[in-house]
This record gives structure tokens, sequence and C-alpha cells, in this order.
């Protein structure tokens, strides 16, 4: 299983044996943060040969043991003579005499590069533990670089000079996706959520608790009991961090530590509470020794493993007790911690307050307090209509802050409402987030009619609407007509809102349709007055059927009234109006917006962990990395993406993911694999016959056609002309014309390519315009292959996009993303054209021309960094790079910068 979440510190780690700037390292890490598993990724990775050296804890009472696995371990014939000489003249030589004997037996060893592995070095005898520091500070000229893992680095240590490096807890993502790849089959997302929260970024407590839970609990159907019991690992942790407490040594040190301990433990007794009421001079020595977390006027203890630790130490009847005093102390002053305090006392405790505590919890961005209140309730509540009615009103509020994870936790362990009311609030925050998730909205219980005289009509009329939307974004359009036309039925008793969201779904219908009016005919032409009165929902459903309908500037208006509104709009929408602006901008072509909206929707989102499995946010992720040239890492993605059941269900979804795959491998030159890819995305969205939605026709076409299969290009074009005719667009055009450029026979090839290229329009996208070049130059003459190339690069610059400095081949004409080049090693350059004209030069005679400060400028420009971010990445101030490019305009005889890169490639 591949290690999680240590990726920079194995790296780190590997560059030190294969760019030895230091011969040592010190890996320091808590107990259960994975140091062992740390070397064994590094033991894998480096070309070196390995030797690993364990210590055995109860050898540290014998002298020199240490260094007796050590050059036991070394695969040398002398190593046991020395290890002799070292033990029999311990005892008798001076401590820096017995060092430079060792340092000296090393150094006679013949040993090839060698990487030395010691784990658990402070567990050594101490008299080993000062020999291998001594040496470990002295190995250059030798074959040996040493790498040792040890808990604390004490300051008059003897490892202290030696470069250390920190293992910190796991984040938030990578502690859940260890939890999954840790999960039996089965286990609920949202309680693997809990569980990577509740160890605080920790491995091995992670993995202990996966031991100590049952099954039922890792599924969801029993509560957890919170905090959770402690491990070994946690009980060691905990003895390390109250060492900073009891360690103090003042005058009058003993009354302190006394009272901040007795503080820290009550405070491990709720998940956070009020400062008010609580010792101000203890809570802030505690939080100047990091044990606790104050956030405005709350506070809590920071580590969740030291929390559980403090907690389990006491005995029921003293937790109980402390619990009695805290409720009745924080009754006035802290109601939601008193709520808590009184389900460990009351006789039967008020599970609807403790319920409605962890709402408010929620909304004050506490989730995990909120989540410890919530599995409380489950734990001591009977799951009464009342109950299950409080436990719904979190649900929403996790919802409305998209934790979408631990939403789903809770619905799972909700049943079904008598009262319609809130039957219809449970059903509509469970298909709200099956589809944010990816999952497929079955809506089973929307398949009995309701006549319009029904109490429950009005709620109903809302969920249908509400499906509609959610098939519709999936390309379900009949299924989201049927839901319409059921919603018209109901008409006399559907509410406002419900209109406005079924006329907004309607809109998106007809633009997957390619039938939606133009903008003066919807809403008032778009008046701001009139969106500004809509809801979230509604205005994120008509600003995507813009996007869809390829009325981009409308749409960003639209997206960014819903982004205006701050603070009123509920995070959910939020952040799905920053993704769908994301995508509107992809769709443009323009790259360097799209950017900028996919880095501005993952810096607001709440927590992504509760989002690595989301299609959205795969799609997202994955242009990142294709526009940015990283080939590798948007497939990666996107395969992960489908690899999974519920992706599948989505076919809608799973098109575009195979869609974009195709477009990346197409551009990569993997022309048999896209194709692949194509086919597969055509034979799922097949059905939808709006070829500017899925936009995989034209990369078919040119796959066919790169491959020699006439043919199937030309059955393909066919089928793009036919549906563009009965769905006419802008994109539709520039592409079909492409199409049949590469298609066309020879008697009217000139003037389809002709055509394909005067077709593009200033205000078209640049990114199309490249392609079209592109595509043609593949399938060019020499003498055309070289102008077309150089105008290709030139649009994809201008479109965004981060392309390596390499021209390519005749056979390959597209841009190699994602293939890593260096202006220092020599520039990556194909061979020249014959029949190349002379205002195209080979790209190796400009170079010569230039100084390496200079080549390292024009390596940057060719990747699409403008002024500032070259000076960034190069050290120099901006009007030095505005110089150098000056320079290289008259060296090179260029007359502008995309023109620079045209004579280049």
């Amino acid at each position: 299983m591949a290690l999680t979440g240590r990726r920079l510190e194995v790296d780190r780690i590997a560059t030190l044996a294969a760019l030895p700037r230091e011969s040592a390292m010190v890996v320091v890490g808590d107990p259960g943060s994975g140091r062992s598993s740390v070397l064994g990724a590094v033991a894998d990775r480096v070309p070196l040969p390995v030797v690993r050296v364990g210590v055995n804890g109860s050898e540290s009472r014998w002298p020199l043991a240490g260094v007796t696995s050590l050059f036991t371990a070394l695969d040398d014939p002398r190593a046991t003579a020395h290890i002799a000489h070292l033990l029999q003249a311990g005892g008798a030589t001076s401590g820096l005499a017995a060092a430079h004997d060792f340092l000296e037996a090393v150094q006679t060893l013949t040993l090839p590069p060698t990487v030395v592995l010691i784990d658990d070095l402070d567990r050594m005898d101490v008299e080993s533990q000062e020999l291998i520091a001594f040496l470990a500070g002295r190995l250059a000229g030798t074959a040996l670089r040493l790498v040792a893992t040890v808990r604390t680095v004490p300051s008059d240590g003897p490892l202290a000079a030696l470069p250390v490096l920190r293992l910190e807890p796991l984040t938030v993502d990578e502690s859940l996706a260890l939890a999954r790849s840790m999960a039996p089959e089965g286990a609920n997302d949202g309680v693997l959520a809990i569980l990577a929260d509740a160890t605080g970024g920790n491995p091995g407590a992670l993995r202990e608790q996966f031991d100590a839970l049952s099954h039922a609990q890792l599924a969801g159907t029993e509560p957890l009991v919170l905090p959770l019991r402690p491990t070994a690992t946690t009980e060691a942790l905990a003895a390390l961090s109250l060492d900073t407490v009891e360690g103090t040594d003042d005058a009058g040190t003993d009354t302190d530590a006394g009272r901040g301990l007795d503080v820290l433990a009550r405070l491990a007794l709720v998940p956070v509470a009020r400062i008010a009421g609580w010792d101000r001079d203890a809570v802030d020595d505690l939080a100047d020794a990091g044990l606790v977390a104050v956030r405005g006027q709350t506070v809590a203890v920071r580590d969740p493993l030291l929390r559980s630790a403090l907690y389990w130490r006491m005995s029921a009847r003293t937790r109980r007790a402390l619990h009695r005093e805290l409720a009745a102390a924080s009754a006035d002053a802290d109601p939601r911690a008193a709520a808590w305090h009184r389900s460990f006392v009351d006789d039967v405790p008020d599970v609807v307050a403790l319920l409605d505590a962890a709402a408010g919890y929620v909304t004050d961005g506490a989730p995990h307090a909120a989540v410890a209140l919530a599995e409380r309730a489950l734990h001591v509540g009977s799951g009464g209509e009342d109950e299950r009615a409080a436990l719904l009103a979190v649900t929403e509020a996790l919802f409305a802050q998209r934790l979408l994870g631990l939403a789903a936790r809770y619905l799972t362990a909700m049943r079904p409402f008598r009262r319609a009311s809130d039957e219809v609030r449970r059903l509509r925050v469970l298909y709200s987030v099956q589809y944010l998730r990816g999952e497929t909205v079955h809506a089973d219980e929307l398949l009995v009619p309701v006549e319009a005289e029904a109490p429950e009509a009005p709620a109903t009329a809302g969920l249908l609407a509400m499906v509609a939307s959610f098939r519709a974004e999936t390309w379900d359009l009949e299924q989201a007509r049927d839901l319409l036309a059921r919603v018209e039925q109901l008409g006399p008793v559907i509410t406002p809102r419900t209109a406005e969201i079924a006329g907004a779904v309607q809109c998106l219908v007809a633009a997957l349709d390619g039938s939606l009016p133009a903008d003066t005919e919807l809403y008032d032409g778009l008046a701001t007055a009139r969106l500004m009165a809509m809801s979230d929902p509604a205005l994120l459903l008509v600003a995507h059927a813009l996007s869809i309908a390829e009325r981009y500037r409308s749409s960003r208006r639209v997206f960014a009234l819903v982004v205006a509104r701050g603070q009123d709009t509920e995070a959910v929408w939020v952040e799905g109006a920053r993704y769908l602006s994301a995508e509107n901008e992809l769709r443009s072509g323009n790259f360097r917006q799209a950017l900028r909206a996919i880095d501005a929707w993952e810096a607001g989102s709440a927590l992504s962990a509760q989002r690595l499995r989301e299609p959205s946010r795969a799609v997202a992720v994955a242009w990142r990395h294709f526009a940015e040239g990283r080939t590798h890492e948007a497939l990666e993605v996107v395969d992960r993406c489908l690899a999974l059941r519920s992706t599948v269900l989505l076919w809608g979804t799973t098109a575009r993911l195979h869609a974009l795959r195709g477009r990346v491998l197409l551009l990569d030159g993997r022309v048999d694999e896209a194709v692949t890819a194509l086919e597969a995305a055509d034979a799922v969205g097949r059905s939808l016959r709006n070829p500017t939605v899925l936009r995989h026709l034209g990369d078919m076409v040119e796959g066919y056609v790169r491959l020699g299969r006439i043919d199937d290009a030309r059955n393909a074009t066919a089928r793009l002309a036919a549906d563009h005719h009965a769905r006419p667009s802008r994109w539709g055009a520039l592409v079909l014309a492409r199409s049949l450029a590469l298609v066309a026979d020879d008697a009217t090839r000139e003037t389809a390519r002709r055509r394909a290229l005067e077709l593009f329009q200033p205000h078209d996208s640049q990114y199309e315009r490249a392609r079209t070049f592109a595509a043609l130059a593949a399938v060019g003459t020499d003498t055309e292959r070289p102008r077309l190339a150089a105008a290709a690069a030139a649009a994809y610059e201008a479109a965004g996009l981060r392309r390596p400095l390499a021209t390519p081949a005749p056979t390959a004409v597209m841009p190699a993303f994602g293939v890593p080049t260096s202006l220092r090693s020599g520039p990556v350059l194909s061979a020249p054209v014959p029949g190349s004209p002379r205002s195209a030069p080979d790209a190796s005679v400009v170079l010569t021309q230039l100084t390496a400060e200079e080549r390292a400028v024009v390596q940057k420009v060719t990747e699409g960094y403008r002024n500032r971010e070259i000076a960034s990445s190069l050290f120099m101030s901006q009007r030095t790079v505005e110089l150098r490019l000056t320079q290289i305009y008259r060296k090179v005889g260029a007359r502008s910068r995309s023109h620079l890169v045209a004579l280049l490639t």
C-alpha cells in the first residue's frame, strides 16, 4: 500500500541520497507518526543500496550494542574485526579516542555508496548513540549516507547539530485518505471523517482505532463514543504533551502546574467551552504551552488525542461529578456546554436540547463539537420523532456548510418520518447530498403520484423541481421534463420558490437541448434587480444554462451575483458558484481566468477532505494540471475518479471524465489511447444530441485522422454536422469547419482548410483556434507545418496554456504537455523540417544567440509565465526581466512575445 501524506518528506530524504549536500539527517516524529513507514518508502525509492538497522530496546543496557548492530548490517568482511576491536577497547579507551577509532573503522570499509537507515536511534544504548552521532557529522568523503529516526532531539544531546526533518501530523485531507485506505468494506465515509479528525493526523492512533471500534460503529449503524477511548499511541502522546506542564519549574510552580492540569482535565470533559467562568490565568498558561486553542471567546483542548487520554483517565464517578459541577456553572454563560454536561447526569437527558446545541455549533464553525454532541444524542436518545427532527436540523446545517460526508453519516442514522413536512425535509437533504457527492439520485419516493389537494403537495412539488434540476445537470433530459410536467400539474399549490426553481430548470433543459431563448427574453433581459430577487440555487441553474449556451459573459455576471452576496449566501451555494464559474471559463477557452477561478474555489471551500471523491473537484483539478502542463497528474486524477463505482452510475459525469481523458491524451500525442477514451465518452453520452455539451466529436475526428482511420473520421464528422445543424452553436461551427478540413479530399482540401481558419473572429476561443492550427499542422505538408505549428503555439499562449519549449514532431505536432525541459542542460528541440520558410528559423539557432540568463527568461515565456511571475521564479526584479526581453527581441528579430514563441517552435 502506498504511503499516504509523506511524499514531501520522502522526497527530501531521497534527495539526501541522490544529491548529498548533507551526509546525515535525523527524522523526528511523535509516536505513531509513521517514522518506520517513511524509512520503508525511502528504501524503495532511492537507487543506492540500502542497509536498515533495527533497534532492540531490551539491548539498550548493553554498551555498544547499537554499534554492533550497525557493523553487522554492513556488508564488509572487515566489519566483524572492527566490532571485536571496538568492544575490546571500549572499556580502556576514552570517549573521544573511541569515537575516532570508530570513524577510522568506517572510513576503511570498502563499501559502495550506501544509505544507512536506523529506526529508533534514541532507543539504542547511550554509548552507541554518541558514537553514531559523532560519525554522522563526519561522513564527508565516505560512501555512507545516514538517516536515523527518533522521537525527540534534546537541545543538549549528541544529535542536536545534525539536520532535522520533522514529521508533522497529517492534514485533514491526508488523514481521511489514509482512513479510507484502512477501512473495511462498508465503512461509512462520514464516520471515517470523524475518525480522521479525532485522531489528530496520527497514523498510528488511527490504525489502532480501527482495531478498537466495532463493525457496526464503522458502518454508522451504531454511534461513536467521543472522545475516542485511548490506545497505546494515544497514551504515549499524552505523556509527551503533559511534560510541558508538569516540567515547569518556577517559584510556586507546583501550585501553578497543579492548577493548570486541573483546568486542562476539566476542559477535556467538553468539546468546546466559552472562556467566561474559567480560570483565565490557567487558560492563558495552557495556551502558551500549546495545549489548548483559544478562538474568540471559546477554548478547547488542542490535541484530540490528549483530550481522549485525560477524559478516560478519570473514573466514571469522577467524570459524572465534574459534569454535574460544570453543568451548573455553565447554565447561564454557556448553555450549549451545559446541555452536553447535563446529558451525563440527568436520568432522562434532553436530547433535543443537545441536538439544538449541535446545530448551533455547526453554524458557528465548530463542526467537531457538533459531531460530539450528535453522537452523544444518538447514544442516549430514544429515536423519537422529535429527536429525529432535531437531528435533521443538524444535518441541514452540515449540508449548508457543504460538509457532505458528515451530513450523509447522520442521514444514515435517520429513519423516515411520519410527519410529511419533516419527511420532505429529509428527502431534500438526502437527494442533495447524494447528487453533490456524485452519487445517483434514485428518488424512488417520488414515484407515488400526489394529488394537488393533498397537504404535502406544495412540499412534494418543491422536491420534484429539485430532482428535475439534478436530472438536467446529469443530462437525463426526458426524466427532467417528466418531473417538470408533474410540477405543472400541481400548479395551483406550488410556492413561488418552487415555481422559480422550475423555471430555472426549464432554462437548463433548453440550453442542453440547444434551444435556450435569447438573453433579452430571459428574466427581463437578465436585469440585475430581477436576478437579485431570485434564490441562490435558481441563479446557479440560470448561470449554468447560459454557460452551456455559450453566453459566457452573461454567465460570468450571474455567477458573480451569487458570490457577491457574501455572508447572506450559504457555503454550499457559494462553492457551487465558484466551481461552475471555473467551468464557464474553461468552456470559453480562457484558461488564465479559469485557473484563477479554480484557485479561488479551492481556497474558499469548506473542508476539502469532504470533497476528495466528488467528480466536480476531480474535473477542475485535472483541468488545472492539464492547463499548467502536468499531463501525468491530470490523468491520475481522472483515472482515480473513474475508478469509483458511484461515478460510473452518473453517466453524464462519466462521459465528461472520459472526454477529458481523451483530450489530454490527444494533446500529449498518445493518439491510440486518446481515441479509446473518446470512444468510451461517445458510447456513454451518445443520447445527448447537443454537440457543444460534451465536446468530444471534434477530438474523435482528429484522432481518427491521425490514426489513418479516415472512414471513421468522416462518419464522426457527419454526425457532428447533423447535430450541429439541428442545434447550431458557435463552438459547433468552428469545430465542424476544422473536422471538414481534416477529412476533405484532394479537390476540396485547400478550400476547407482556408475556411476553417478564416471562420475565427477575434472574440472566439483562442484555445479552439490553437487546436485548429495544430490539427491542420499534424496532417499538413512539410512546407505548411512550421507556419501552422508556430501559429498554434502563439494561440495556445494567448489562451493561457503553459507548454514546454519543444518543437512538435512532424507526425504529432500537438503541444507536448507535461514534458519537462531544462535550458541549462540544453533545449529539447526537434530537427528542423525540410522546406521551412526563412521566417521560421530553427529554434536551436535562435537559442545559441542568447546568454544563459536570457535563455532562462525565454524558457519561462514559452511556459506562459508573465513578467511578474518570471521575476519571482528567477529571483530578479520585474524591470530586469523587461530589459532582458528587450535584448532578446533585438537579438532574434522578434516583434512581440507571441512572435518570440513562434520563432522558438
